[in-house]
This record gives C-alpha cells, sequence and structure tokens, in this order.
C-alpha cells in the first residue's frame, strides 16, 4: 500500500507548528494555509520557550506576500511577521523587525534574537533602534532558558564582524552587533 504523498500545506504546517507554541496552532495553521508554499533549508534551530521546545527555521525560500498581513488577526500577522525573519532576502527580514520588535509575546524573541547573529548591518541598527520598546524581561528569561542558542547566536555574530566588518568597526564597541549582545546579557543577568 502506497501513502499519498503530503500536501505542501500540510508539510508546511508541520515545520510552521514545530516553531511555534502549541497554544497557536490553529493560527499557525491559518498562516500556513494563506502563505505560498517554499523551501526550509538548514537545519532548524532548537530553542526552548517558557519550557516548551521550538524548533525555529534556519531559512525560508518563498514568494513572500506581504499583502497577506491585512487579511490576519494580531496574533496571525505576528506569527507570519516572525516566519518572514527567516527569509532568503535580508530586505524581507529586515522588514519584519518593525512588525515584532515591540511584542512582549515570548515565543517572537527567538525570531529577533536570531536576527542579531546574522550578517545584515541594518537588521542590527534596527534592533538596537528598538532596545527600549523590547520587553526586557521576557528577553531575559530566553536568554537564560536557552544559554547555548544565545551564545551560538553570539558567535556567529563576532564571526559575520570579524569576515565583513572588521576592517571598519575596529573597536568592538563601535560595532552594533556587540553593543546589542552586551545589553541582552545585561537582560539575562537581570533576576
Amino acid at each position: 500500500m502506497t501513502l499519498p504523498e503530503p500536501s505542501t500545506n500540510s508539510v508546511q504546517s508541520s515545520w510552521l507548528a514545530t516553531a511555534f507554541p502549541e497554544a497557536l496552532r490553529s493560527d499557525v495553521r491559518a498562516v500556513a494555509d494563506l502563505i505560498r508554499s517554499g523551501n526550509v533549508t538548514g537545519h532548524g534551530l532548537p530553542v526552548v520557550v517558557r519550557g516548551e521546545s521550538l524548533n525555529i527555521p534556519y531559512r525560508i525560500c518563498n514568494n513572500p506576500d506581504e499583502t497577506l498581513f491585512a487579511s490576519l488577526n494580531e496574533i496571525q500577522a505576528t506569527v507570519y511577521a516572525c516566519v518572514l525573519t527567516r527569509h532568503h532576502d535580508g530586505h524581507v527580514r529586515q522588514r519584519q523587525i518593525e512588525r515584532i520588535i515591540a511584542s512582549s509575546e515570548p515565543w517572537v524573541a527567538p525570531f529577533v534574537t536570531q536576527l542579531c547573529g546574522e550578517y545584515v548591518i541594518e537588521i542590527l541598527g534596527a534592533v538596537e533602534a528598538n532596545l527600549p520598546s523590547m520587553d526586557q524581561s521576557t528577553y531575559g528569561v530566553f536568554f537564560r532558558e536557552n544559554p547555548q542558542f544565545f551564545q551560538v547566536t553570539s558567535d556567529r555574530m563576532i564571526s559575520y564582524w570579524d569576515c565583513y566588518y572588521r576592517w571598519l568597526y575596529k573597536r568592538k564597541s563601535d560595532y552594533v552587533g556587540f553593543r546589542l549582545f552586551d545589553r541582552f546579557r545585561e537582560w539575562s543577568a537581570a533576576a
């Protein structure tokens, strides 16, 4: 007996479902049903959010339809923006920061944090500009729950600085990535 191939949407729903808390399944399913199919590349990024294991996609490759935001409720729009932070196009990722940066939802923190370990300096600048609107407590809890993810992401930021920006920002205090992770360490240390 041959089982039918899973539909693109069911495959998409399954990887999306692992990226968000169980309590959001109906909203995640609604987003998965609306977005165009795409490929997920690279290994997922395992994190823990308030005790629940999640797996954030490393990259997605699709044609994003940002007009969908108008048809989504607030949670669905935030889910979709989080998904697009994993898009292969840095411009798409950068546009999503403005949509999610002020959210105090704990499940947004891994998506924002992951962006801080990437090479697009404009994204790092946008995060730094929005530090006052970020929920320090939510991020501090996330960082304490995920020390390995935090360290790998910080190391990745340092590697990109070394490769692309060291010649321009010779002192670490001049590079936005170091300033961000210094602040994140302060938030993590706060009880």
